[in-house]
């Protein structure tokens, strides 16, 4: 079984540390600000609450007095040191105090990396007192130089943000932060210079660095590289981090805190996030964007495969070519949407809606997904292939390398079944055209249902060869090896399809159909085949073949001359049936039997998909007369493959099927003519041969 390098559907390329961990962990309602932004503002609402108290002491007491008090009742309530080592220059106004201090530290809590919570090398604001008597905060001008703030969640109960005087971390933060945007602090203007806010987050296994400074000048031009915002007090946030180890850079800006106020006025936001060759660009307004509310803004999506969106979604996603996706962005309580969006996933169109609830235990996605062309190869990652070359990066291309040099056929790629068992999902995909090279497939309608690391593929319906092939799919990620069952029904499939570009086409025709059942267990397609038990049934009628694939296995010369003259000749198919018996991954055939104007053809075929070995041998039984009529089988053996064909000119005395023999196996198989009549019509043909094979077994 070929090993290829990893890129399957749900095969990560790094360690996943938790399930469901992802960016709508920090941006789902209340999660935005509660996990993040309410985190922010518990620190620095704190430690400005307690200098604001402080100040009231002014009227009474010098600056040396409030500096003292400050840093005793400060360390005293935070259970940590608090001190104002430089400057403290205080200018007292009943409506209009100014504040200036410099060196303010916070050191940080016991058990936590670095000395230091938070710091300000300069602050300078003013603020009304008079606001103080009815217990509203309403701050002018404030001006924050080189502001640090470090926040550490060790686990779901220890973060270096739980001050004593706060009986839960939720309770502290429905107390500190506002509901809404109108609630929000009044502040004229912020000015933030060379700030650094740093966040480590063990739950969330985030790592957040970045870099806080306000929008200086006139906004730019909004072009949506840069991020710019039309508003000269607007924000603008730069900075990297990892998600779940994997590093990423975020680029925010924003309008002004006047702006945030202003419930009138939707809140423009810009936000581009990058990880690795993975592009998600935010642009628009939010009506609230402290709960994430009246969302009227666009998505673009973009990277080198859609598996890797599941380092920042917990969606997990087949391995795909380069895509580029563009949408609406919506959200309503805890459900966020992608509406009408549409772009090309390699060569394949795509369309429709999804939405992400991320109020369960699990994510839930569900999505309508339409093509108008769908190329076949982009496909390849839910079995485990890359894509196409010409639209593969280059780690794909190494895989498709290895793969073209290996010697089996079976993909070989596991299964991550914490992908599987991260998040439910209900996608339907819906495809009016598929290309696919030497596959008659027209078109294709497939639902996957993914509940609780059980995944459906019901109903798959594909149109394939001008019929059909329907039926279900299953693996159960439950378990640490999966156990998968494939259950399909082939229907009035036309073999003249398969030979649409071939010099052929026009002298091979003919239908069938018939019905694979398969379980096995195993994280790959090649592990769960290579188990498998069950059984594949064919069954063929009304057909032509070229001369060539029946006279030339019966050596009957006198008759296949024409054909090797290149004048084409064809003969009827009546009826053709191989059934197998599938045991622990090997197919032993129960019967093989072409039943044809000139022949009937009889054999034993032994399929090993462990080793993907194939050992076969038919025996032609002539019905009419030819001096050069050897009656010698032909055999076919070695790998899946690349098989050789060739005479078993020392093997003509194979087992041949006695009629009584033919016929015990023959007659169960009846119940497989239905799939390839139509509309009602019986087939007489392969009717006849059950019927005379009854008669013989009698």
């Amino acid at each position: 079984m070929s090993k290829m390098a990893p890129g399957h559907f749900l095969k990560p390329a790094g360690n996943v540390p938790g399930l469901n961990i992802s960016l709508f962990n920090a941006l789902a309602p209340g999660i935005a600000m509660s996990r993040m932004m309410k985190r922010i503002l518990i620190a620095v609402a704190s430690l400005l609450l307690i200098i604001v108290l402080a100040l009231a002491l002014l009227i009474y007491y010098s600056e040396d007095i409030v500096r003292s008090v400050a840093g005793s009742q400060g360390s005293k309530h935070l259970d940590r040191q608090l001190t104002i080592d430089g400057a403290l220059d205080i200018q007292w106004r009943w409506r209009d105090t100014r504040v200036h201090a410099e060196n303010i530290r916070l050191t940080n809590a016991p058990g936590y990396d670095g000395d230091t919570m938070a710091s300000i090398a300069s602050l300078d604001f003013t603020f009304n007192p008079s606001k103080l008597l009815i217990g509203k905060l309403e701050f002018g001008d404030i001006t924050v130089i080189q502001p640090y703030l470090s926040l550490q969640r060790l686990s779901e109960d220890e973060a270096n943000w739980n001050f004593p005087f706060m009986s839960k971390a939720q309770v502290a933060t429905e107390a500190v932060t506002p509901e809404n945007r109108f609630e929000f602090p009044v502040i004229g203007k912020l000015t933030l210079t060379d700030g650094e806010f740093v966040y480590r987050d063990a739950v969330l296994a985030l790592d957040l660095d970045l870099t806080l400074d306000t929008v200086i000048g006139d906004g730019g031009d909004g072009d949506a590289d840069t991020l710019d915002v039309n508003d000269p007090n607007g924000f603008s946030v730069a900075g990297s981090g990892s998600l779940q180890q994997q590093p990423f850079d975020i680029e925010a800006s924003g309008a002004s805190l006047e702006t945030l106020r202003d419930t009138a006025v939707p809140f423009p936001l810009r936000v581009l996030l990058t990880m690795g060759a993975t592009r998600v660009q935010v642009q628009g307004t939010f009506q609230d964007p402290i709960q994430l509310t009246g969302i009227d803004a666009s998505l673009h999506v973009s990277g080198d495969s859609l598996s890797d969106l599941f380092y920042l979604t917990a969606i997990p996603l087949p391995p795909t070519p380069r895509y580029s996706l563009e949408g609406q962005l919506t959200k309503e309580g805890t459900v966020w949407g992608y509406q009408d969006f549409r772009g090309l996933v390699g060569d394949s169109d795509l369309s429709g809606d999804l939405s992400y609830d991320t109020g369960g235990t699990r994510g839930y996605l569900k999505a309508n997904v339409h093509s108008t062309v769908l190329d076949s190869g982009d496909l390849g990652g839910f079995i485990g292939l890359p894509p196409p070359e010409d639209v593969a990066t280059e780690e794909q291309k190494a895989a498709i390398a290895e793969r073209e040099a290996s010697a089996t056929l079976i993909p070989d790629v596991p299964l991550t079944l914490d992908r599987l068992r991260a998040t439910d999902l209900d996608i339907t995909l819906d495809a009016e055209k598929i290309d696919a090279p030497a596959i008659p497939i027209r078109g294709m309608n497939v639902r996957f249902l993914l509940e609780d690391g059980l995944l459906t593929l019901e109903p798959l319906q594909i149109d394939l060869a001008d019929g059909s092939v329907d039926g279900r799919v299953q693996v159960d990620a439950k378990q640490d090896i999966p156990p998968m069952s494939i259950d399909l029904n082939l229907r009035q499939l036309s073999l003249g399809q398969f030979f649409e570009e071939t010099r052929f086409a026009e002298s091979t025709g003919g239908m069938f159909g018939g019905k694979v059942e398969l379980s096995g267990t195993g994280a790959s397609l090649a592990e769960v085949l290579a188990s498998s038990n069950g059984k594949v049934s064919i069954i063929m009628t009304k057909g032509t073949i070229s001369l060539l694939l029946v006279e030339a296995a019966d050596l009957d010369i006198a008759q296949a001359i024409p054909l090797f003259l290149g004048r084409d000749r064809a003969t009827d198919i009546h009826c053709g049936v191989m059934d197998f018996a599938v045991t622990d991954g090997e197919l032993k055939s129960n019967i093989i039997v072409i039943d044809t104007k000139d022949s009937r053809i009889v054999g034993d075929v032994d399929i090993d998909l462990k080793d993907e070995r194939i050992e076969a041998r038919l025996k032609p039984r002539a019905k009419d007369f030819s001096p050069f009529s050897a009656q010698t089988p032909i055999t076919v053996s070695g790998q899946l493959k690349a098989p050789s064909v060739g005479i078993d000119a020392g093997r003509a005395g194979t087992r041949v099927l006695a009629a009584a023999a033919l016929g015990s196996l023959l007659t169960p198989l009846a119940a497989l003519i239905p799939f390839i009549e139509t509309g009602g019509a019986e087939d007489a043909d392969c009717r006849a041969l059950l019927t005379e094979a009854h008669a013989d077994e009698q």
